[in-house]
């Protein structure tokens, strides 16, 4: 996986997409303009107001000491560039970064010859600097300029001595193979930056207990990292957390931060057949199977992202026979699902697979998961986030489901017990405000049981040609239900379902018999002959079927409930055909 960032960090420095080592993006606040006789403040902005500046960026922590001051090179806050203190009690700890600051732009001047760190310094060491002081806060992001175009910290003089700087100040004195990229060199005594994940600071290598410790050496010592590979790895981790194209939220957990996921992904050539006039392909698109989709505000329904309609195309493009389908292999997916443990990163997941396999994987994997809709309305394909939520996934859950997603892996045994045991909840059976998880359950539970079946294109929907007992007796209970809803005008609270569902779907055999005796005579009359006439072709199949089993598995348990939904979507979908008419 290192390895991998490492080259995709290569190709987006060609592609200027990636900041210079030991950068990032960083919004300002205030501008001190050098290009005139004068200095002249710009600001206050806001975050919005002005674009990103590229900034020098290092790992700072712990108390502020003389011996531990790490100011930014050329932006920074008013404390480092201006001396301002937070208030009274700290104006000999503001000196002191204020100093530490100075100091480091005069080194750079001196390595570098810039006029425009001279012009620096010289406003430094006036007393016109202190005019600021009353407008400034001292936490604000300060920088300089001394032309319209670019920032000094923009330029290329600039950004070779912060990286040569850092390298010097970081290294040891020993020579290693990089456990990265394998070349011999001298490696960091610890890493610059870390990976910002979920609020949290997250190292690349970690020890937390003296059983990782080999022959005695501890931290970088142990896995030894050359300082380009230690920047390259942690920027480019950073550039695909920051990028919304580049990563998907699973699932965040604000009271266990551990349980929260990030999937971070890209394609390693997204230009396929560029011979024979072929086409780009998104990371957002390949993705569309575990993003998160917002709601209508009007329907209050998931609104689909635009991609989904180009996944569909995606998957169809091997079976066109289309010369850029030719030129599939040549491209792979790169996926690492992330949490973070505090101040330790934790790699959940990494998947590596060429794009014409993964098309693969997708079309069975989408195939099986698409149903119907509640209202009857034809399905769309669910995400991975929502059937998350549904079910409370756990983190290596999680990574299961993306290996069948990905890499064509079988649904996992859990994922079938998990959804049948929420999807029998009342409250998800009858709330309207569940129908979401109602909807993703159901999902779920298909995908369980036609994943690479012939089954998963024929039980989207109703199949009244199903002959299975199990399906046909979830079928059954929905009828009655229907019978006992239109015989009180659906005004009744509680129905059938409500208090006999778990039996039914467990014990066929031993439920069914009360529930057929009720509903012929208290509700059947009632009804049209509609109902009457579809009760006795389902029985007449369930016979036909060899009856009403005695006990179900899971499976079956499962088949129950796809039976029970499909016929309730039927069913809703005829009534909102009748009121349109």
């Amino acid at each position: 996986m290192l390895y991998s960032l490492i080259e995709l960090a290569t190709r987006l420095q060609g592609e200027k997409r990636l900041p210079p080592i030991c950068y990032k993006p960083k919004s300002i606040n205030w501008i001190i303009d050098l290009s005139g006789d004068k200095p002249y403040l710009k600001g206050r902005f806001t975050k919005d107001e002005h674009r990103l500046v590229e900034a020098p960026f290092r790992l700072r922590q712990g108390k502020i000491t003389r011996d531990n001051v790490k100011p930014y090179l050329l932006v920074d806050d008013a404390r480092y560039v201006l001396g301002i203190p937070e208030n009274s009690q700290k104006v000999d700890e503001a000196k002191l970064m204020h100093t530490g600051y100075v100091e480091l732009i005069k080194e750079a001047y001196e390595k570098t010859k810039m006029e425009e760190l001279k012009k620096v310094l010289n406003f430094l060491h006036s007393p016109e600097k202190n005019s600021f002081h009353d407008q400034i806060g001292a936490k604000d992001i300060v920088t300089f300029q001394v032309d319209e175009e670019s920032f000094i910290c923009e330029k290329l003089e600039i950004q070779t001595f912060w990286a040569k700087y850092l390298a010097t100040e970081l290294l040891s004195d020993d020579e290693c193979d990089c456990s990265v990229c394998g070349n011999r060199s001298t490696y960091v005594r610890y890493l610059p930056n870390p990976v910002q994940l979920f609020g949290q600071s997250c190292q690349l290598t970690s020890f937390n207990s003296s059983s990782f410790e080999s022959m005695g050496k501890t931290q970088t010592n142990n896995v030894p990292i050359c300082f380009r590979c230690a920047t390259l790895v942690v920027d480019t981790l950073n550039y695909l957390i920051r990028e919304g194209k580049h990563h998907t939220l699973l699932y965040v957990n604000d009271r266990n931060i551990l349980r929260s996921q990030i999937a971070v992904y890209w394609i390693e050539d997204r230009f396929v057949g560029k011979e024979e006039g072929g086409f780009q392909i998104d990371e957002k698109i390949i993705a569309c199977p575990i993003e998160q989709w917002l709601f209508d505000e009007e329907t209050n329904k998931p609104a689909p992202p635009p991609e989904l309609r180009q996944l569909e195309e995606l998957i169809a493009l091997p079976k066109t026979g289309r010369e850029q389908a030719l030129y599939l292999d040549s491209a792979f997916f790169h996926m690492a699902v992330l949490s973070a443990n505090k101040a330790r990163l934790v790699v959940r997941e990494w998947i590596r697979t060429s794009i014409s396999q993964l098309l693969l994987y997708l079309e069975r994997y989408t195939t099986a998961l698409r149903i119907v809709q509640p209202n009857g309305e034809k399905g769309y394909l669910l995400p991975l986030a929502t059937l998350i939520r549904a079910i409370d996934m756990s983190p290596s859950l999680v990574r299961q489901c993306l290996r069948m997603i990905y890499q064509g892996a079988l649904p996992p045994n859990e994922l079938l017990s998990l959804a049948l045991q929420r999807f029998r909840s009342p409250k998800v059976l009858n709330d309207v405000k569940e129908t979401w998880r109602y909807q993703a359950l159901a999902s779920l539970l298909k995908l369980s049981l036609t994943y690479g079946k012939e089954e998963a294109n024929t039980m989207e929907s109703l199949n009244t040609n199903y002959s299975q007992p199990p399906y046909i007796c979830g079928r059954l209970l929905a009828v009655l239900e229907e019978i006992q809803q239109r015989a009180s005008g659906y005004r009744i609270g509680s129905t059938i379902v409500d208090r006999f569902y778990g039996a039914a779907s467990t014990a066929p055999a031993s439920a069914f018999g009360s529930l057929l005796r009720l509903s012929t005579t208290a509700h059947l009359p009632k009804v049209s002959v509609e109902l009457s006439r579809l009760l006795e072709e389902i029985m007449k199949q369930l016979d036909e079927a060899g009856g009403f089993p005695t006990i179900l598995n899971l499976r079956q348990q499962a088949e129950f409930a796809l039976g029970f939904y499909h016929q309730r979507a039927e069913f809703s979908n005829r009534r909102q055909k009748k009121s349109t008419e």
